[in-house]
């Protein structure tokens, strides 16, 4: 007997190092501050305790360099996933920051009309919380029978360290 595994569905989060990172950390900090400076109220999304931007950081000069590295890694995934880029045009829709202090954090969420999300930390002490992915298909683990050992297959939910 044999058998063939199909991973159909499958669910990928990429990690991408960035070259020169700390003078665009510099950067990027003088320009969320300046801004949380200047709009100290912010939006409310899924904050709980910190500021959140306004959504337009992809059209603003002083992220001009950010949204250009995003660009390059999302076209780096759509690459590897074999889009159909003559088809297809990539775009920064909406870019943001977040500003959490001790004990604020972000509410469970999703980002819709986004085929792909993704997050950078600027700053983040070493004891700060981690990014946290849950399955967003609860049936999956309805019926999930006890298991032997967690895997890529049963998990729940993922915590990512800054």
């Amino acid at each position: 007997m044999s058998n063939n595994r199909s991973d159909w569905f499958p669910t990928s989060v990429w990690h991408f190092d960035l070259e020169n990172y700390k003078s665009l950390n510099q950067k990027l900090l003088k320009a969320i501050y300046a801004e949380k400076q200047r709009d100290g109220q912010g939006v409310f999304m899924s904050n709980a305790g910190g500021w959140h931007s306004v959504e337009n950081f992809q059209v603003r000069p002083e992220f001009k360099d950010f949204v250009n590295l995003v660009s390059a890694n999302a076209l780096q995934v759509a690459q590897e996933i074999n889009w159909d880029l003559q088809k297809v045009r990539l775009s920064v829709n909406s870019c943001w920051a977040m500003v959490n202090g001790k004990f604020a954090s972000n509410y469970i969420h999703n980002h819709p009309n986004s085929i792909l999300s993704g997050v950078y930390y600027v700053q983040a002490p070493e004891n700060c919380g981690g990014l946290f992915f849950r399955d967003p298909r609860e049936s999956a683990h309805i019926f999930l029978p006890p298991v032997a050992e967690i895997s890529p297959w049963t998990l729940k939910k993922v915590t990512y360290k800054p």
